[in-house]
This record gives structure tokens, sequence and C-alpha cells, in this order.
């Protein structure tokens, strides 16, 4: 490879002044430079190895120490064989002794790497073939070099004698390779290009590391590295390219000798000029905060907070009696609900109230019971407003509004607070949907002991996934308007509660953009987030341990296996990594990879773990569902059998795509209880299977959708909402703190988290940067990770700013041209068509939208169906959901579903003949154009 990549270099022109090889590739340095001939180094290469393999083994072991210092380790069975640099050395000896080393350098926190070898080669262990590999060598001719050599026995420079002499290729073959010392002399000589000659970048990393900070001199390799995306052509190409730009002289004729050229013209018409540039912000935007990613890995972190705020002041009674209105209330066992109607009816306001009950009961107008588990039920409780005139503009949910009760979460009580919290919620949602109507709606869920304000209350985790709907429910409903209140409950009849009550009327009455609310006392707080450094904390104990015996759930999945790999590669962990996957037994692997390709999962997944054995650790993978309390425990006992006490958990296991990311309308219990599985059901069954386990920590990954919400993220949002609020809970009474992450969305392989992940998603490098930083962190309950301002962001997806017109901006009328699509344009036709080609062009900035466009194509976001939407609802006043707009996401498709009538068939096939008829025209005009050229010559 060498040998054939330097030829081709050399075809092109590029001739090198001078060579060094490592080692073996001194024979090939040797044979461009004319030494020996192509098969007479074959011959010697391969005899070279043949009396290799008759010797006994050792080991080769790598150390970061200097020569001097490492000279001090060695013994009888130990020799330096490589001195790669000042700092870098490779010690050869037989395999007692460099495993004796190895420890020995580990006790004193010197990382060494074993290499993968056989041999203990440039070693003592050599001599026994040095005589009968210059006795073969002697058959050979050997000639002075024709270009200057770089030598490794001695550093310096082969001398004619030296490469001609059969008895210095015998003491190559034994002495050390004084590698640094060449390339140390060669950077001294020559200032140009140190091009790599062979597959991966070895020797260009130690020659970069030789070089001074203001070096004049270029590295440069030849082949791509095994993990980068591009082709070894490509990667070729741009080497060649490189070297040109630095003054390379490059023989083109014959870099395309066997290439045919061909005439390219000219396009015919003119260069448009068109201007894409960014207008600058006025004067009053130019505080605005950027949405884009931030360079630094440090401003990625936060952790929430609640700020005071200022009471709200309720309007007079005058004002009340004038804007009268219907609010629906889930009433509440507790009693608060009942208060709270009793408070809205004195200002003269209707409401209507709803009690659970086993099945849906009218008893007046104004009272009915449902059956919180049957989604029919919420259908007719709406059907039976709309037919009353009762359809209300403000809903207050108290069903999680519930008395403290202190005991420890079960499955039962989990599973109950989502039928009145979560279901409950997401059922109402599905019914207004449904109801065909763009009238505003105001949902106020208020609930109690649900946000750590103060850090004292007691909490409930189970009921925090109703926080999943108030996010997402606005973004895909723009008529629905949610917040979340949460209280702190006093003494039933007292002052206190009187006072509460009347926080909460007014927290109705009046319009405020808080989404998260939360009393305390007579004291309101909001939620927001506070940015943290965490570059500047140290704690005195490393979190990770050397050998550390470390367990993964969602151990083979993409962020799993990241976390995985820095485990082995850093601290050489012993691994537990729990899936879903079952593997075939250890001994069955060779042959599973034999009898399937690449594309087969579990090829994919067997050939991960040997990545991670290569990289030091030991792994044992089980097949376990997380939230089965029996598998678990399987699972932990084989890993505290074969490892010893556990030292840490990732919790990862999660699901990241299929029928779970629905939007509401669609989305079904069952969608639900996937997301709920892991991460709800599964965290509960993590703290029994742990229970007792003095761990260093357990980190909980969970997402910005617990912030921010998305489209089609109901399910998911409220699963990782559930782990941010547990941790809460959990270590207010566990010596050993967990911990919730919530990490922004990581560009791997797997389906993508968040809307906006795409622009500002984390890499794996990137990822793990975060996660070293977060472990010097000694203790913490919640942290977030966002690569893009999160307040700005929150005011994007959760106030829902973007939707918010200024009357005083005026919309920005300068379109761009209409980019090249699949299919032909064809003009709206009728008012409706037309109307929506201008929203479309409106908020995409293209002119020349046509009837069969589809808005994704062009450049449509999530966040900005969500525009569509309320331009739809507000001129053709039709309540289309998100989904909807998803489904009809052409201007045909969209016009026939908001007008009802179909578009028939023949209307596509006249466009298409239309278009057809258009381009034969078109072409008959270019045959035109092409004969009066000729008449004109």
């Amino acid at each position: 490879m060498e040998y054939a990549l330097a030829q081709l270099f050399m075809s092109w022109g590029i001739q090198p002044q001078a060579m060094i090889g490592h080692s073996i590739g001194e024979y090939v340095a040797a044979t461009i430079a004319g030494v020996f001939s192509l098969e007479d180094a074959l011959m010697i290469v391969a005899k070279r190895g043949q009396l290799m393999q008759q010797l006994a083994p050792g080991s080769m072991l790598a150390i970061p120490l200097a020569e001097s210092d490492v000279k001090l380790l060695l013994n009888a069975d130990l020799e330096i064989a490589v001195i790669n640099s000042p700092s870098a050395c490779v010690v050869s000896g037989t395999k007692v002794a460099i495993a004796a080393l190895q420890s020995q350098l580990s006790s004193q926190g010197i990382e060494c790497r074993l290499l993968h070898t056989s041999h203990a080669f440039h070693s003592q262990m050599m001599q026994p073939i040095v005589g009968e590999f210059v006795e073969f060598v002697q058959q050979f001719s050997l000639h002075p070099p024709s270009i200057s050599l770089i030598s490794n026995v001695s550093g310096g420079w082969m001398e004619d004698a030296q490469a001609t002499s059969p008895s210095y290729w015998g003491e190559h073959l034994r002495r050390g390779v004084r590698f640094s010392d060449g390339i140390s002399l060669l950077i001294q000589q020559f200032e140009g290009v140190f091009l790599e000659v062979g597959p991966g970048r070895s020797l260009s990393g130690l020659t970069t590391q030789h070089l001074h900070r203001d070096a004049k001199q270029l590295v440069l390799g030849s082949l791509r590295h095994v993990k980068d995306q591009l082709s070894d052509v490509e990667f070729l190409l741009q080497t060649l390219g490189r070297l040109w730009l630095f003054g390379v002289e490059v023989d083109w004729s014959a870099f395309a000798v066997d290439e045919q050229r061909h005439r390219l013209p000219l396009p015919s018409y003119p260069f448009e000029r068109l201007k894409y540039w960014i207008e600058p912000k006025k004067l009053e935007q130019s505080t605005s905060i950027s949405l884009a990613k931030k360079p630094d890995i440090a401003d990625w972190f936060y952790i929430p907070f609640w700020k005071p705020a200022l009471p709200l002041i309720q309007p007079e009674l005058p004002e009340l009696v004038s804007i009268k209105a219907c609010t629906l209330v889930f009433l509440d066992e507790y009693g608060l609900g009942m208060k709270l109607v009793k408070q809205l009816e004195s200002q003269n306001q209707d409401t209507v109230t709803v009690k659970i009950g086993n099945k849906f009961t009218r008893s007046s107008e104004y009272e009915y019971t449902i059956n919180p588990q049957t989604h029919h039920d919420y259908d007719e409780l709406m059907q039976q407003l709309i037919s009353n005139n009762n359809f209300p503009q403000k809903i207050v949910h108290l069903w999680n509004v519930t008395p403290i009760v202190e005991q420890e979460l079960e499955n039962l009580e989990l599973e109950k607070a989502q039928v009145t919290g979560f279901y409950s919620l997401l059922f109402l949602a599905q019914s207004l949907g449904k109801q065909e109507t763009v009238k505003a709606v105001q949902l106020t869920v208020i609930s109690n002991n649900i946000q750590s304000v103060t850090g004292t209350e007691v909490l409930f985790p189970e009921k925090a996934t109703l926080l999943g709907p108030v996010k997402v429910i606005p973004q895909e409903y723009t008529n629905i308007n949610c917040r979340s209140i949460d209280v702190a409950l006093p003494s039933s009849g007292s002052w206190q509660e009187q006072k509460l009550v009347e926080n909460l009327v007014a927290e109705l009455t009046v319009n405020d953009s808080e989404k998260l609310i939360a009393y305390r006392g007579l004291n309101r707080w909001v939620q927001t987030f506070e940015p943290v450094r965490l570059d500047k904390t140290q704690i005195a104990k490393p979190r990770l341990r050397e050998k550390g015996v470390y367990v993964i759930t969602g151990g083979l999945g993409g962020i799993g296996l990241v976390f995985a790999r820095y485990l082995a590669r850093t601290v050489q962990a012993k691994l537990l990594l729990i899936g879903r996957s079952v593997l075939p037994k250890k001994d069955e692997w060779e042959q599973w990879l034999t009898t399937h390709d690449e594309t087969d999962s579990i090829n994919r997944k067997i050939r991960q773990v040997q990545e991670l054995e290569n990289l030091g650790a030991e792994v044992l993978v089980v097949g376990a569902d997380v939230s089965n309390i029996k598998q678990m425990q399987s699972a932990i006992a084989q890993a505290e059998q074969q490892f010893g006490e556990i030292n840490g958990v990732i919790h990862a296991a999660g699901i990241t795509e299929g029928k779970s990311f629905a939007a509401i309308a669609q989305i079904s219990h069952s969608n639900c209880e996937e997301q709920f599985q892991p991460k709800v059901y599964g965290l509960l069954v993590l703290k029994k299977v742990l229970h007792n386990k003095q761990i260093d920590f357990c980190f909980l990954l969970s997402s910005l959708s617990s912030i921010l919400g998305g489209l089609g993220h109901i399910a998911y949002s409220s699963a990782n909402i559930f782990m941010d609020a547990f941790v809460q809970q959990y270590n207010q009474s566990h010596p050993s703190s967990w911990s919730s992450i919530s990490w922004d969305g990581w560009q791997l392989d797997a389906a993508k988290e968040h809307p906006d992940s795409q622009e500002l998603g984390i890499n794996s490098a990137e990822g793990i940067t975060a996660f070293q930083e977060i472990l010097n962190i000694s203790k913490f309950n919640h942290l977030v990770v966002s690569t893009g301002d999160i307040q700005a962001r929150i005011k994007q997806w959760i106030q829902l700013e973007s939707l918010q017109e200024n009357p005083r901006q005026p919309i920005n009328l300068s379109l761009y041209v209409r980019p090249e699509l699949k299919n032909k344009y064809v003009a709206p036709r009728n008012e409706i068509e037309q109307q929506i080609a201008h929203i479309w062009q409106e908020i995409l900035g293209i002119k020349d939208i046509g009837l069969y466009d589809n808005f994704f194509e062009l450049g449509g976001d999530s966040l900005l169906i969500i525009q569509v939407r309320s331009k739809i609802i507000k001129i053709f006043n039709r309540n289309l959901s998100v989904a909807e707009l998803f489904e009809y996401s052409t201007i045909s498709n969209l016009a026939e579903y908001i007008s009802g009538k179909k578009i028939e068939e023949p209307i596509f096939q006249q466009a298409d003949e239309r278009a057809i008829r258009k381009e034969a025209a078109m072409q008959e005009k270019r045959q035109l154009m092409k004969q009066r050229r000729k008449i004109d010559v």
C-alpha cells in the first residue's frame, strides 16, 4: 500500500527530497530509493516475518515517558524498542516482564497502553534470527540510495555503506527505532511538506508533536481515517490540492493522462445577482437573544430556578361583570375546586363542574360526572356543552390536587396518577380538537406538590407527567393556551386558603405569559433557568474509578454506546450493558459475523461490543426489560458476580422513534405506555434493584423536551419530566444522590429528539466533553444541557412568541426565487388556493409557490407549520390540527381538505398535459434559436 501510494504521487510529479520510515516502513523507503528492487524487498520482508514467527512470543508496551525516564524502569528482560517522541517510548520484552511493568506504572498513575503485537520486536528477543536473516539478505544486490534516507538505527542520515550492508538490515531488525531523532533532524533541515504515505495517521501525529507552534512545515496524510465519512479518493484528491496550494509542483498532464476531457459551455442565461443577505435588525430588536448554537460548551449548562414574582392584581368587580364567560371546572376531592367555583359565581361567571365517577352522567346542565379512563366520556361532555351553548372559554383542571399521603411510590399509585393527570389532559385535548372550533380556550391545570420550589416540599413525581400536555397542547392546537399552577395546600377553612383561592381567581382573569407558576404560602413564583459554568467547578475525588463497574441501561443504543466507549477508553471499565436486544452466546459470535452482513442489527451490536473490548473494557451484555424487576435483578446479580460491586449507573434506556412520537390527535394509550415503560416504570425498578447499594453516581439521561415539549412529543416529554421530578423527591431521603440531565438532541443515527435539533444538536465529541464537565460536579438534582440560549428557546417553543404578530413591524415582501423542485409550477386556480399560497409565500419568503408544491420540500419545518396553522384558523375559520397540516402538505390537498371539495383526477392530468405542452413548445423554440445561430454564422 505504501509503495503503491508513493508511486502514484511520484507519477503526478511529486518527488520526495528525503524519506523516513518507521520500522518496516524503512524497507519501503529504501525500495523507493532503489536500495532494493520491489521483488527483492518483498522476498526479504516475507522472510523477515517468517523468521520472527519462529521466536518465543513477547509483548510491547507504549509508555508516555522520556527515554531517560524509561531506562530507569528496565531490567534484563526489557528493552526500549521505539522512541517516537521526546515523551513517548515503546518497551519490548517477555509477556511476564511487560505485565509487571504495566502493573507498576498503573499503580503510579501512569497511563500506558499494551500494543496488539505477537512478539517483542526490535529487542534482544530478535537476536536468535539475526544471523540467518543477514545470510538471506546477502543473496540480493543492494544499491546506494538515490534519494536521501533517514536511518531508524542511528536516527541520522543513512550512509551508502549502511544501505548496501546486509549486516545493517540485521541490526535494523534487532535495534530500537529512533524515529524521534530522525524526524527532528528532518524538521530542522526541511521547511516543506511532510507527506505520510500509507494507511492511518500515526506518523502524521508523531511528526506534528515535534513541530513548534510557529512551524512552517505542513503535515499531510494520504488516506482517510477509518472513521472519516468521505471516500478514499476524495481524501487523496484533497491532499493533492493542499500540496499544490502549498507550492508543490504537480504534473497536471500526467494527473489527467487517463481521463477524457469534455467542453462545458457556460449557461446561456445571465447571472441574476440575486441578494440573499440578512437585513440588519432594527434598533429596538438589537437586544434580542440569539437562537444559534453556542460555540463554547461551557455555556451550555443551566439549572432550574424559581424566582419570586409579583402577585397578579384582580380587576375590579364591575369590569368582571361585563366580561361574562363559561368556565369548565374539573373538581378535586380535596375541595379546592368547589371553593374556586363559588368565588367565580360570586363574580357573575358561569361555571360547569365535572366530577370523577364510573360512567358519564349529567346531573344538570351545569353538573357532569365522567369516567377519566374513558376517552368517549370527554367527547360526550364536549358535545353536551356545545348543544347547551356552554362551550367553555376557560377550563380549570384540579384533578391533581390531592391529599398529602407520604408512601413509597409503586406502580399502582403511578398508574392512578396518570389516569387523572396525563391521560385526562390528553383525552381532553383530543376532544377539544374534534370540535372544529377556532374559539380560544384557556386551560389552567392546578396541582399540588409537584414542583420543588423551596426544597422542603413533600413531592409527588407521579403527577409531574401532566406538565408534558401543558407544554405540547398549545404547540399542536394554537387556539388552546395552557398553564400549570402548583400550590401548597393550606389548612382547610383557613384565611390562607381564602387568599389562595383569590390568587387563583386572579390567575384565571388576568392575561399573563408565564406558563409554569407556583404558590407557596402567599408568595407567587415562576420558573426560569440559571446559566452555570461547570469548567470552574472541581471535586476532590474523581467520579470515575480505574476498572470501575458501571451499568448502562440502553447500553447498545446510540448515546449509551458513546458513554460506554468513553468509559472503556478512559478507565478500562467493566461494563454491564442492558438492552432490549439479546445477543448470541459469545462463542457463537464469529459464526454469526460470518453468516450475516453488516446490515444485520445483531452483527453491528457484536462488533460494537468487540470495539469496547479492544479499548480495554470487560463487557457483559444482558437482554432485559428495564421495567421488569426480575430481569433487572438477574442482570445486576450477573454483573456483581462477574465484576464485583457496582460503582455507577447511567440510565439511558428510552424509545426515540416509532408510533409513540405522534400528534395528539393520533396518539393512543398504548403508544404513550411505550414511552413510560423505560423512563417511568423502569425508573421505579431501577430504584429497587439499586436499594442499599453504595454507588458513586446514578445519571438519568433526560431530554430537553422536558423543558421545550415538541410536536409529537407529548408522551416523550412527559416521561422525561417524570425523571426530572423523580430525582428531586429521591434525593430528599437518600444519602447517595441521583441526577437527571436534560440533554439537547444528539446528532446520531437515531431519530432526532427536537424539532430544531438539526442545527443545535450535539455530536459525540461534544457530548463527551460536556459529560466530562458534568463529572466535575459533586452533587446536583437536575441539570439542563442546551446548546442554544434556553430562555430564547422557551420564548420560541413554550411562549410561542414567533406567533405573536407585531403590528409595528411590516411584513418583508422581498421574496426569493422559486427553488428547483421535482414538480413543475402550476398556478393556484381559485381563491382558496391563492390564499394558501399567499400564506406560504409570506412565511417561507418564496414566490411562485404552486398548486402541487410540498411545504416541507420548500424548507418548512415544525415551528413554521404552527404559524401556518395560526394563519389558516384566522382566514378560513377552520380549526385544522398540526397533524392534518403534516398530512395535507401540498396546496392542492390542503385546499381540497379546507373546502371539502375533492379535486378530480383529470385536473391533475390536465396540469401534467399543460406542462408537457409547455416543455414541447420550449424545445421547439430552442431548436429555432439554434437554426438562426447557424444561419448567422
